[in-house]
């Protein structure tokens, strides 16, 4: 129930001069039978006094809630006085409670285990929202004390307020672009948690077998129990993947059918990673819908952690056991039977296409398709991976090269990242080229595409095979064909540099810019901030921290204050507060995956758009909207 149905200006008295409880009692009632809530305001009365004797009903801060079931209430409505003096009389369950503030709940008796305790749990919260009661007291009219109370209220569809949510950066998106979108962010939030289990699992299970030198798993000793562990992490990360991909879409309720269920899927029907996905998107939908049915009062409570789970996994493995199960798992039987029939002209082709999407974007969504379909292979399929290794860090390693090679066309600030890049693109992280692509794209990406290509290609004609799902030369100890790996690369890099200088004139260094050394650091403190931001990437590293920084830079220069809260691989950092939102003009969501805590946001303007964005404009972003 929304706090727009039970108050109005009618039932609200502002600075009353009563200074005893039944007086404000009194003319509270009066106000709900003038409003024609009341069928008898005497026989309301004895109700309210009646329970006032069992226990109090005063709060602290200020705060009283009396309130009556009856069968003379008509319908439910709140009577709000705030009082000119405080009563300090008014039994409360802080001795030291003053009243100044009284809301007056009317409910009908035949409301009395629903309306009556959804009520109270929706004003006991909205008390606790931080400034809410001190702003109460600072209104100067009616009407500005409802608006306040309406704007804490959950409820209500925030759509009418100014918080509407702008997508920046695709202004014309239709209602399909807008739904693509959404499954974009749930599958890279499932990927995103993925990616640590079939890291571990992965190189932990290549190191053993590495190490024990006999091409198999070892069958007992220490590395028994290495390997065992990677197994572990490699059977885990399907659940995983289809578990979050089911809590991105439902929350938590959706996180036990997705986990469930992409595990029968994968264990019983050997689905793979494709079954784990789909069972993912399957159990967040059914979970959704599963909430939407109203529950009694008295079982609203067992929804989230009870029923809408064990409801949702029986459904959805159900529909897994007798019905998708097998055509999955014969879809992916026929992708494998395909793969390893794959030789010549069949890997170049394969190479060119994984090569180049693993490039493209340099770890953002045409990336993560592209190194998905060989990092969930990882365990069936290695020398994807081998390709697709080289693929990863050929960016970064590129761009290093090509400040090197012709240094005078490149500034000092792209001659810092070119170093930055290069220990980047060795761990693995193609990232690193982001500096170079953003400020100028269409040199870099057709650059680093052909480079990526060449690599790729490379890699998967010398037949290398790579047991990590992950790429850079880190990696190279549980490598299989080392040559081919190391060859690939410098290839790659090597077209990278070469194709990059060749498009690229003399760089031209803006003394004026060099001159002036800006601030861009993010607000730490509360309340500081005009300009609010959080990045978040699939990986939940670069993307994410390159955005902040651009951000961080762009409202330096501009001389505004920002506060940027990352949600990445270490989880919330520099968290947004209620403070911090209140004196906020706006908050810029730059990300690839869903938003965490996304209701903190509910009252502030929101700004919508991509990592990339962030990167690429960042003044553009922040200028526009201030």
């Amino acid at each position: 129930m929304n706090f727009k149905d039970l108050i109005n200006e009618n039932l609200i008295l502002l600075d009353f001069q009563g200074t005893k409880k039944e007086e404000v009692i009194k003319e509270l009632i009066n106000l709900l039978d003038k409003e024609g809530v009341l069928e008898s305001k005497e026989e309301f009365y004895k109700v309210v006094m009646d329970r006032e004797s069992i226990s109090p009903t005063g709060l602290e801060e200020g705060l009283a809630i009396p309130h009556g079931k009856s069968k003379t209430v008509r319908t439910p409505k709140i009577a709000i006085a705030r009082l000119a003096k405080k009563i300090n009389t008014w039994q409360s369950v802080d001795e030291e409670n003053e009243v100044d503030l009284v809301f007056l709940i009317a409910i009908p008796e035949t409301e009395k285990g629903s309306t009556h305790i959804e009520v109270l749990s929706q004003l006991t919260t909205t008390f606790m929202t931080e400034g809410f009661i001190e702003a109460l007291h600072k209104c100067k009219s009616k009407k500005e004390f409802i608006d306040r109370i309406l704007k804490e209220d959950k409820n209500i569809d925030k759509s009418i307020n100014k918080n509407e949510k702008k997508i920046y950066d695709t202004p014309k998106e239709n209602h399909i672009s807008n739904k693509l979108n959404k499954i974009k962010e749930h599958l890279l939030f499932g990927t995103s948690h993925m990616i640590p289990f079939i890291v571990a699992g992965g190189v932990l299970l290549s190191l053993a077998v590495m190490i024990s030198g006999k091409g198999a798993v070892p069958e007992s000793g220490i590395l028994n129990d290495i390997s065992t562990m990677g197994i572990a992490g490699l059977t885990l990360f399907t659940a995983v993947l289809g578990g979050y991909i089911s809590y991105s879409i439902a929350d938590k309720p959706g996180l036990a059918p997705g986990m469930i269920g992409a595990w029968i899927a994968v264990q019983n029907y050997k689905t793979g990673f494709i079954g784990a996905i789909i069972v993912g998107f399957l159990a967040g939908y059914i979970v959704n819908q599963l909430k939407k049915i109203k529950l009694p009062e008295s079982m609203s409570s067992l929804g989230s952690i009870f029923i809408y789970p064990l409801i949702g996994t029986f459904l959805v493995c159900g529909i897994v056991m007798w019905g998708i199960g097998a055509p999955i798992a014969n879809m992916m039987n026929s992708m494998n039977l395909w793969l390893q029939g794959m030789a010549g002209t069949g890997k170049v082709m394969l190479g060119a296409i994984l090569g180049g999407m693993t490039a493209f974007d340099m770890g953002g969504p045409v990336n993560k398709v592209a190194t998905l379909f060989a990092q969930t292979q990882v365990d069936t399929q290695p020398w994807l991976m081998g390709g697709v290794g080289i693929a990863i860090c050929v960016p970064p390693l590129g761009m290093a090269l090509a400040t090197m090679m012709s240094p005078k066309k490149y500034t000092k600030d792209e001659k810092e990242a070119g170093k930055a890049a290069g220990i980047m693109g060795m761990i693995g992280i193609s990232e690193g080229a982001i500096p170079f692509a953003a400020s100028d794209p269409l040199r870099v990406i057709p650059a680093i595409v052909a480079g990526g290509i060449v690599g790729n290609i490379i890699g998967f004609l010398t037949n290398t095979i790579n047991h990590a799902p992950w790429g850079g030369w880190i990696v190279l100890p549980v490598v299989e064909g080392k040559f081919g790996y190391v060859l690939g690369t410098i290839a790659g890099a090597l077209t990278t540099a070469i194709i990059v200088n060749i498009l690229k004139k003399d760089a031209e260094e803006n003394e004026f810019e060099n001159s002036i050394s800006v601030n861009y650091e993010s607000v730490k403190g509360e309340g500081e901030a005009e300009v609010l931001a959080i990045t978040s990437c699939p990986s939940g590293v670069a993307h994410t921290f390159l955005a902040a920084k651009a951000l961080e830079k762009a409202a330096g220069k501009l001389g505004v204050k920002i506060k940027v809260e990352t949600q990445g691989a270490n989880g919330i950092i520099n968290r947004i507060t209620k403070k911090d939102i209140k004196n906020a003009k706006f908050v810029i969501y730059a990300h690839d995956v869903a938003i965490k805590e996304a209701d903190r946001f509910n009252d502030i303007k929101i700004i919508d758009v991509k990592t990339k964005v962030a990167i690429q404009n960042p003044e553009k972003l922040i200028s526009e909207n201030l």
